[in-house]
Parts: structure tokens; sequence; C-alpha cells
């Protein structure tokens, strides 16, 4: 596993006891192309998961990877163990 972009914003809000209710990972190939939203990893998941299996997160839209769906981890990760 690595780092990936949204640990250093997760350890920020842990230093500064602040709740994370949404998580959005966007990514793009180069600087002109859209943006395209990513499912959380597994890892971030687990992560997220600190602050409660309500927080919401962007998944893409199965019509357009560029528009976010928004899901609760409950439905993204539905037999957390």
């Amino acid at each position: 596993a690595s780092l990936c972009h949204e640990t250093g914003a997760i350890c920020e809000a842990h230093k500064l006891n602040e709740r994370i209710v949404a998580s959005v990972c966007v990514s793009r190939e180069k600087g002109e192309e859209d943006f395209i939203i990513l499912t959380p990893c597994g890892i971030c998941q687990e992560r997220l998961a600190y602050w409660g299996r309500g927080l919401i997160v962007a998944v893409p839209s199965l019509s357009n990877p560029s528009v976010p769906e928004w899901k609760t981890l409950e439905e993204v990760q539905p037999y957390h163990w």
C-alpha cells in the first residue's frame, strides 16, 4: 500500500480534532483534460470510517465519470468488518 493524497487531509483533521463529513478524490491525466471522480480506495475507506459509516464520499456517475454521485461509506462498503 502507498499513501493517497487524502492521507494528509485526514491526518490534519485528526490533529485539529475536526470532523470529516464528506470526501471526494479527483484526478486527471493532463492539465487540460476533465477531472474524473475516483471512489476512495479501501485503505482510505478504513481511515474515513473513524468518523462513522454515514460519512459521504463521491463515486463516479455511471453515465459520466466527471460527475460525482454521493454515497455513504455504508453503501460503498456494506460488509465492513
